[in-house]
């Protein structure tokens, strides 16, 4: 195990991750399902993500500003309280201030998301990447896994505050292991806002374009679940196949994280190949019971699809000249733009065919595997 323990910022990293997605699942994977349950069309609820990742985008230059200045650990408790008030309003319900919503929805992940991909280029060698991945990834499905028992909990008992004080408290603690391995990127240029958007526009690189395409796997993933659960009705169940789906991920995680430290291309062609046929099964399968396996296989390879892919995409940025801090925050930029595009597009065809629309998420997803396995065999 020293192999995945070899500094000791991994293992604060490793909790935080932990700690993180426990408390973000709220949001994660049953908020969308959560919103629908409480009466919002689906229409609007993709309306309202696709205005959450264009704040997020337009705001993303914010982590370069706070951190620089008060350390990452200061945009890791300022976005966490965000994420606290946002498990509110879903737990309460969104329709009546919708503004507000999206505005608290979109602002955690500007100064949130672009920290992984900056402490990764900070603390982990290049030899460890896949193993690295592979263990925050166990630690995010075992926070995931924990926290769907108490979201089911929560939900099927109305035992709504304690849930929401849970939530919090995990998000403290996730801030206080950010705060051991805090630190200040040194910010070359004043003029943050401009330069990123200056810069996002005018090159247009490889890793750009495979997160903008990676668009397509983060809103198959958000409404995945919304669609498990349109399918089975039914709100314990539906915990229940998140929950089994979730602790099979641990063994093929471990396993791919060696295998990609190894050989990362044919890794991810295998892995491209397996994703695709899982994705697939969705256009053409409609049983619960398959359903449900098909939600347990797809997030099994969802999870060794992400330590493969984040692999991929740290080993480009790593090996650009650029600077990876700058990067993190670009290629969320980037992320965050071309999903307020989709988003928009899906949100207006959803008001006329509605939940068809699952139909159009998962071809999408298909096609941006496929254009991603290509950029990444194509050399920088």
């Amino acid at each position: 195990m020293k192999e995945y323990f070899y500094k000791s910022e991994y293992k604060w990293l490793y909790l935080s991750k932990f700690f993180f997605s426990f408390a973000n699942s709220f949001i994660d994977i049953f908020g969308v399902v959560m919103l629908h349950k409480n009466g919002m069309p689906l229409y609007m609820i993709l309306f309202i993500y696709g205005l959450r990742f264009g704040i997020m985008g337009l705001c993303s230059p914010l982590f370069l500003k706070v951190s620089s200045k008060s350390g990452i650990a200061s945009c890791a408790i300022l976005a966490n309280l965000l994420k606290i008030a946002s498990s509110y309003m879903i737990q309460k319900g969104a329709q009546n201030n919708i503004l507000l919503f999206i505005i608290i929805m979109g602002l955690p992940g500007a100064l949130r998301n672009p920290m992984e991909d900056a402490t990764f280029g900070k603390y982990v060698e290049t030899e460890r990447r896949g193993r690295y991945n592979s263990m925050q990834n166990i630690f995010r499905i075992c926070g995931q896994a924990l926290a769907s028992v108490f979201v089911a909990w929560g939900v099927t008992s109305d035992n709504n505050t304690l849930l929401l004080l849970i939530i919090a408290m995990a998000f403290l603690l996730d801030y206080l292991c950010i705060g051991v391995i805090d630190y200040r990127p040194k910010l070359t240029n004043e003029h943050v806002f401009k330069e990123t958007i200056k810069y996002m526009f005018k090159n247009r690189n490889k890793y750009e374009l495979i997160y903008a395409l990676r668009t397509n796997h983060i809103i198959e993933r958000l409404f995945v679940p919304l669609y498990v659960y349109l399918v089975l009705q039914d709100f314990v169940a539906f915990s229940t196949v998140i929950r089994v789906s979730l602790l099979i991920q641990i063994i093929t995680v471990i396993i791919i994280g060696k295998l990609t430290d190894k050989n990362s291309q044919k890794t991810s062609d295998i892995v491209t190949i397996i994703r695709t046929l899982i994705t697939t099964i969705y256009l053409f399968v409609q049983n619960k019971v398959a359903i449900s396996f098909n939600k347990a296989l797809s997030d099994n390879f969802e999870k060794v699809y992400e330590t493969t892919i984040q692999t991929s995409i740290q080993n480009i940025i790593k090996e650009s000249d650029e600077d990876s801090t700058i990067l993190s925050t670009i290629v969320q930029m980037s992320l965050c733009f071309t999903e307020l595009i989709v988003f928009l597009g899906l949100s207006l065809i959803s008001y006329f065919v509605n939940t068809n629309i699952f139909y159009v998420i998962f071809i999408l997803s298909i096609i941006s595997t496929l254009e991603i396995n290509l950029l990444i065999k194509k050399k920088s």
